[in-house]
């Protein structure tokens, strides 16, 4: 339903723990659905208010260097 997101990392070290954290920041005050037949996201409304913290650690997190590669 959501776009994905595809992440690179470098410079990490192998034996080192890293938490992968997303920022997510709403761009307008609208709702948008998924139009299939159309291939594209539709407005479909009023937002709702934006959480009061934006940041979300994947549920796998931490992940060593090695993994991140």
């Amino acid at each position: 339903m959501f776009p994905t997101v595809r992440a690179s990392f470098t410079g990490l070290r192998s034996e080192e723990r890293y938490a992968v954290l997303l920022d997510i920041v709403p761009v307008d005050s609208k709702r948008y659905r998924y139009a299939y037949h159309r291939s594209s996201w539709l407005v479909a409304g009023k937002a709702d208010p934006p959480p009061p913290y934006r940041l979300y650690a994947h549920p796998d997190s931490p992940f060593t260097g090695e993994q991140l590669k």
